[in-house]
């Protein structure tokens, strides 16, 4: 399974889900240049580094904080030394581990890191050969399951699948929230004819309704707090409902 991934949440529930006993393989993290989950679990360096621009802005991170549950559980629930990491993280900035972490970690992740030229190649090649249009963070995925030496491209209800192991790529969200990196990848003629084609109709209806006002919510003169939050719940909700 290859993940798109920022703060680490997925990862870390498909973790959960491989140790409840879901049949899966490696977790294999798909990162941008903002690589620190790439470094840590190739090198074992949980180092921060400044945040990079980069088209798959989703997943720019400094430090995703969810490895601190992931280490948890790989180190068999080892509180003192999870705690003893995470103070000389939070105290230094940067975080080693030892060969023997570093093995345990690898034996259930890999990872990747996707420049912005190849999360673009990666969307090329996917809408080229099976026309699909994918969001920037997806193509990160699967510029990264190229990178590992996974076959994706290939239509999986082909009977000549040369016995590849079942891979998933997680998609993450729709290309109509990331015009400007579709264009840079596919060119405005190819976000146009998609846009044409298949942007998802809710999402092209919201575009053309009127933005509503802001709301200001307040704490009113002898009301209770517990009053006033459902008051603003009130409004909260109608807001949503004058939109769907």
């Amino acid at each position: 399974m290859i993940l798109p991934t920022g703060a680490m949440g997925n990862i870390t529930g498909g973790y959960l889900a491989k140790l409840m006993g879901i049949p899966m393989g490696k977790l294999c993290a798909a990162v941008n240049t903002n690589d620190i989950t790439h470094r840590v679990i190739s090198k074992g360096q949980f180092h921060r580094r400044r945040i990079q621009t980069t088209l798959s802005d989703a997943i720019n991170i400094e430090v995703p904080y969810n490895f601190e549950r992931i280490a948890f559980y790989a180190t068999g629930c080892n509180h003192d030394l999870i705690k003893k990491w995470m103070t000389t993280m939070e105290q230094t900035q940067q975080l080693t581990l030892e060969n023997q972490w570093l093995t345990r970690l690898q034996n259930d992740f890999c990872s990747s890191r996707v420049t912005d030229d190849e999360m673009c190649d990666a969307l090329r090649k996917v809408y080229d050969t099976l026309k699909y249009v994918s969001d920037p963070h997806t193509a990160v995925a699967m510029a990264a399951a190229e990178k590992l030496d996974y076959e994706f491209t290939q239509d999986p209800t082909e009977d000549n699948n040369n016995g590849m192991i079942p891979l998933v790529i997680i998609a993450t969200a729709s290309p109509c929230k990331f015009q400007h990196a579709v264009e840079i990848a596919l060119g405005k003629d190819g976000w146009k004819e998609w846009e044409e084609n298949s942007f998802p109709t809710r999402a092209k209806e919201t575009l053309h309704k009127k933005e509503n006002e802001p709301y200001h919510y307040s704490q009113v003169d002898n009301v209770s707090l517990s009053d006033t939050q459902a008051q603003w719940r009130k409004m909260m909700l109608d807001i949503v409902h004058s939109n769907f």
